[in-house]
């Protein structure tokens, strides 16, 4: 995938959403760019074309509380539950998408109660 490719999936997905994306940094090869759900609660998305890292993060009162990443063509999870661990499983390989991660996000933001 490249960036332009990555760029039209997150504002996809934001846009099913209905949220708004906002480029935080971006250079030729790479992006860095976040989606705010609550005041204090919001998605970070990373990806950078040449090395092939891609993070997707939902971030709660300044902490990680979930991630899918992307570290040299490898995925693994960092799971709601335990989000400093590293979940190599089946489940934690899945590749997402910003917009699967999204439904992921939403589904346990509801579950919780928190949205």
């Amino acid at each position: 995938m490249n960036l332009e490719e990555f760029i039209g999936q997150m504002e996809v997905a934001a846009g099913r959403f209905s949220l708004f994306l906002e480029i935080i940094h971006q250079t030729d090869h790479s992006i860095k760019a976040r989606i705010a759900i609550l005041e204090d609660i919001c998605i970070q998305f990373y990806f950078h074309e040449r090395s092939g890292t891609t993070n997707f993060v939902l971030i709660g009162w300044s902490n990680r509380l979930f991630a899918r990443d992307c570290i040299h063509g490898s995925w693994h999870m960092h799971p709601f539950d335990n989000p400093e661990y590293h979940d190599s499983s089946e489940i934690g390989l899945i590749k997402p998408t910003p917009e699967s991660f999204l439904e992921e996000v939403f589904e346990w933001l509801v579950k919780k109660g928190i949205l």
